[in-house]
């Protein structure tokens, strides 16, 4: 009816059409307690299963009333997990007995000539004894399997490919097409069938297939459809035979002593066919919706509600993340609770109207990001059908429309001979002739279901959104807040949530006939794991000239009663900008400026008493022109001599934000805070009335602020006494952080991946200069760390006279267990290469790796009050290094921190490589101190790791991660900063989605102006 360059209004004849899912792509989410799980793309899931259609008329208005269906019962424990009718167990002591035959005390590797396939994990040298012995529950159940019991899997080739006309992937179809395929062909209505609704099929009893293939004939339809449309295309499944495996060799590899290898057989391959085959019960149940993975579950909340209201057209739903895994002796089921922001299934102009309340017709207000790709369904002809937004209209000279941009029913008009024999027809008169429907809110932008060539114009009244579809992007301020009310629950409600909800959701049990078919039983109880708590650290500072040490309870500490940064410097050609009239001058700052005296910090005055004002329009509108203000204050700035900047914001804007960080610490070299007005002033309070005077400023805000100020200008903020640093102590070893961080859903394709290493300069652990530089997008390992290692190794040098460091000490952030062995392929001889060009006779360092992980799912729940703090979880320096660790392998998990809120997250810690042995030089005479060697290689890791956590100088708390891959992961940050623009592209309306980074005009590459390259100017 129409070719190129022809808009259509409505859908077109008949069904047509292979893209019409009711979800979308998968995503690879990351879960947390305190915040959503995001993907790689907002387009939902591939498990929505569709609300119906209906000419959802109008919108507008707010989403009902969130009330979670979970009742909680008064909590007769105080904060303590104990599930009904269940007793404390004991760690099980086969499990103990077993890990303490696998140690090899001493054992080391060699590298020479590593391959991928021949690396093993250093063996464990000893397990902890430091601190006070504990028990804690956790969020693992034990799996059981049948002796003998084999799992046979199969290959999936669908032909004709089940993907769109760039060659991409209908995973929503091809999971239908699979679901259909088992469900109708008797050669697969056998007990025991599980499959990954894409490529691989398994099945507890093998298929008679002869030769071992065999080739199905599958019709396909959707499952609102009684039967097959007379037009339904009819696939090609080629099922092949893929080897047969065996749990038993799982078992028998996990319950076997250190230093067995994995020859024989795949462990991820049998790690993948379990978890395929315990997800299949939350697989099959169609209320449940996979959030855009294959091992997280999420179900709306009882009576039709959409789910917690977060703002701006999302909700939040609460789900659950599962996976199995392995230990000493046993296989384990990780369960943690999930949350993610979806789409609700509401009318689309409801949608529109919540996402932009200001109206749709902003081209700014990225309206249109915020729905493209999304499924929506309508019922024009009687039945429903489910097509893709594929955006707003806009003139194309490419595909020759002339289309007005957000164009409407009445402007957006088309030929159509069958309903206006001449001229084109609106959109408005299109509904009105073909389907008698008056469109109601004809001005609002149409929606293009069709593709950019062939667009098909549905007014978004007529539209209903699918369920089930997750939003992956960012969320914005408000949101992240309202995400944090929802996701934030105490240990011991998340631990019963897990057990009566996520195990049920999961059908754990003893008796699934899903299971039970593959000869698999999961006991339903949480397992109890040993752990330790390490003693609280004492931090040094300064008092007056001397030297005071500082206790610490609870993780935190404070710096009352004269207490000074270990080493405070002052602050010189100084001044403040206000990007908005906000009344902050001469008391404020004055009131400032005696605060950073307190802290140890002393400061001239500003060079502009009363501060630069340069007031800011603020809004996507205005960004190109705020830009230029910025540019412009700072270089006025940078000519005027002036080193810091004291930053006053209109309100927290990332994008203000980030280019006053680009302009001033990539082109003139200045340092700058960024503080938001309404942080800095003491606030009002209602309850007595209470007003403060002018200039009151809160004080611990300043001294956050003072924190920034010392590192940035070069200061010690804090040290540990040198009985807390190991063998750290003789000022020889230098400390590494390494990170890498990846585009975000939303920015040019094709944009670069941040790889950023910071590390020590001296014994004192205080100060952490960085280098940072851009690579290729999404790759992990970092492409030019030799040169980038180089710079740290001869800022050492600087600033020991000419020493190099005896020993280097890495911990890298971010890299997923199956890294592990590519970290020491591609990275480590990049780090020698650097260390090779310095050393003298080419003699290096000894080194060690630490990977450190927190995207993982393990939680700890105390099981007494003596061991839970005022949040009720563990303790801050709760260690656990057996029950659910590796089998083969050296790691642990640590919570140094203490959480506020919410469950704590513990950071897992894995040792890859460690030269850092005794014989090192200085090492022996600390050993005999400590009686044995295990013992204090325990110390250099474990106790050193979290006394680390203490000396993060931004803050006067332990943190969660050591501070080296902290520092990595803030410099990385720093650099997303600096390409704001290209990596929120998406966010612009006029980015399109054929635009790509350009590395040949990007803005940033990498590195900061030479004034600051020695510095922490990213903290």
């Amino acid at each position: 009816m129409s070719g190129r360059g022809q808009g259509r209004g409505g859908p077109p004849p008949g069904r047509g059409g292979g893209d019409r899912g009711r979800g979308g792509g998968r995503g690879r989410g990351r879960g947390s307690d305190t915040g959503s799980d995001r993907g790689d793309r907002g387009r939902g899931s591939d498990r929505g299963r569709g609300t119906g259609g209906g000419r959802g008329r109008g919108g507008g208005g707010n989403l009902p009333r969130y009330e979670d269906d979970y009742e909680l019962a008064a909590d007769p424990n105080n904060g303590i997990f104990t599930p009904q009718n269940e007793n404390l167990q004991p760690p099980d002591s086969r499990v103990d007995e077993q890990e303490n035959t696998s140690i090899r005390p001493g054992e080391e590797i060699s590298l020479a000539g590593l391959s991928l396939d021949e690396y093993t994990l250093p063996a464990r040298p000893s397990y902890g004894t430091q601190g006070r012995p504990i028990v804690l529950r956790t969020n693992y159940f034990s799996m059981l399997t049948t002796p003998g019991a084999e799992i046979y899997r199969y290959k999936l080739e669908i032909t004709p490919k089940i993907e769109t006309k760039l060659g991409r992937p209908i995973r929503r179809k091809t999971r239908r097409l699979v679901e259909l395929l088992i469900k109708s062909n008797k050669i697969l209505a056998v007990p025991g069938v599980a499959t990954d609704f894409s490529k691989l099929l398994f099945t507890a009893k093998q298929l008679p297939l002869e030769n071992g293939t065999k080739i199905l004939q599958q019709q396909y339809s959707e499952p609102e459809d009684e039967t097959p449309l007379p037009n339904a295309t009819t696939y090609q499944v080629q099922i092949t035979q893929d080897g047969a495996i065996s749990v038993q060799q799982l078992v028998d590899y996990i319950s076997s002593p250190a230093g067995i290898t994995t020859a024989g057989f795949d462990k991820a391959e049998v790690l993948q066919a379990l978890n395929i085959i315990m997800t299949r019960t939350a697989n099959d149940n169609t209320k449940i919706y996979g959030g855009g993975t294959t091992n997280k579950f999420y179900q709306l909340p009882k009576g039709g509600n959409p789910g917690f209201d977060l703002g701006g057209g999302l909700v939040a739903l609460k789900g659950f993340y599962t996976s199995v895994r392995t230990s000493t002796l046993r296989i384990l089921v990780n369960i943690n609770v999930a949350n993610a922001a979806f789409y609700p299934a509401i009318n689309l102009l409801g949608l529109m109207r919540l996402h932009t309340p200001h109206g749709s017709n902003d081209a700014n207000s990225g309206l249109e990001t915020f729905i493209t790709r999304l499924k929506v369904c309508h019922m024009f002809y009687g039945k429903k059908a489910v097509k893709t937004v594929q955006g707003f209209s806009h003139p194309s000279v490419r595909y020759k429309l002339d289309h007005p941009p957000l164009g409407n029913a009445h402007t957006i008009k088309f030929p159509c001979p069958e309903l206006q024999p001449t001229g084109k027809i609106s959109v408005f008169d299109y509904f009105k002739k073909k389907y008698n429907i008056i469109v109601k809110q004809p001005q609002e932008p149409c929606i293009n279901l069709g593709t950019k060539d062939k667009p098909t114009f549905v007014p978004p009244e007529l539209l209903t959104v699918e369920s089930g579809q997750q939003h992956n992007r960012k969320l914005d301020g408000n949101q992240t807040s309202r995400m944090l009310q929802f996701a934030v629950r105490k240990p011991a409600e998340n631990a019963r949530r897990i057990v009566d909800q996520g195990a049920k959701m999961m059908a754990l049990s003893m008796t699934n006939p899903n299971l039970v078919d593959f000869g698999v039983k999961i006991s339903p109880q949480m397992i109890t794991v040993r752990g330790r708590i390490l003693p609280p650290v004492p931090i040094l500072y300064k008092s007056g000239k001397s030297q005071k040490t500082v206790t610490t309870s609870n993780g935190s500490w404070n710096l009352a009663g004269g207490t000074n940064f270990s080493y405070g410097k002052y602050l010189r050609d100084w001044t403040y900008i206000k990007f908005a009239d906000n009344g902050i001058g001469k008391l404020d700052v004055a009131e400032f400026r005696r605060y950073m005296r307190d802290a140890g910090v002393g400061s001239d005055e500003p060079m502009h008493a009363d501060g630069i004002l340069a007031e800011l329009r603020t809004g996507k509108m205005n960004q190109d022109a705020d830009d230029k203000v910025i540019e412009s204050n700072i270089r006025t700035a940078a000519e005027k001599g002036l080193k810091v900047l004291l930053v006053f914001l209109p309100s927290v804007d990332a994008f203000i934000y980030s280019r006053v960080k680009f302009w001033a610490e990539v082109h003139y070299g200045i340092h700058t805070i960024c503080s938001a007005e309404r942080k800095i002033r003491v606030k009002p309070s209602p309850d007595n009335n209470f007003r403060p005077p002018p200039g009151a400023v809160s004080a611990d805000y300043c001294a956050n602020i003072a924190h920034k100020f010392n590192l940035k200008l070069g200061g010690l903020n804090q040290t540990l006494p040198s009985e807390k640093l190991g063998i750290l102590r003789d000022g020889k070893t230098m400390l590494v952080g390494m990170d890498v961080t990846h585009p975000s859903p939303g920015s040019l394709e094709d944009s670069p991946s941040i790889a950023g290493v910071v590390a020590s300069i001296d014994g004192r652990y205080g100060q952490w200069p960085a280098s940072m530089q851009a690579q290729k997008s999404r790759q992990e390992m970092i492409e030019r760390l030799e040169e980038m290692f180089g710079e740290r190794l001869d800022l050492w040098r600087k600033k020991n006279n000419g020493a190099l460091p005896e020993r280097i000490i890495v911990y890298r952030d971010g890299v997923s267990e199956g890294q592990y062995r590519t970290i020491l392929v591609d990275e480590l001889p990049q780090v020698r290469e650097a260390c090779q060009k310095r050393y003298p006779g080419g003699k290096g360092p000894k080194i060690s790796i630490i990977v450190c992980g927190k995207r993982h799912h393990t939680r700890f729940y105390p099981t007494n009050a003596q061991n839970m703090d005022r949040s009720t979880n563990s303790k801050n320096g709760t260690v656990v290094d057996r029950g659910i660790t590796m089998e083969k392998g050296w790691d642990f998990f640590l919570q140094a921190h203490a959480a506020l809120k919410g469950t704590a997250k513990p950071t897992h810690y894995v040792i890859i490589l460690d030269e850092n042995k005794m014989n090192a030089d200085g090492l022996e005479a600390l050993v005999r101190t400590q009686g044995y060697a295990i013992t204090f290689r325990w110390l250099i890791i474990v106790e050193q790791t979290h006394n680390l956590c203490y000396l993060f100088g931004r803050a006067t708390k332990a943190v969660s991660l050591c501070p080296p891959a902290y520092y990595a992961d803030l410099l990385c940050e720093r650099g997303r900063a600096y390409l704001y623009k290209e990596f929120n592209a998406r966010d612009n309306a006029t980015t399109t989605s054929e635009q790509k980074f350009d590395w040949n005009r990007s803005p940033w590459l990498k590195g900061v102006h030479d004034a600051l390259k020695d510095t922490m100017y990213y903290i």
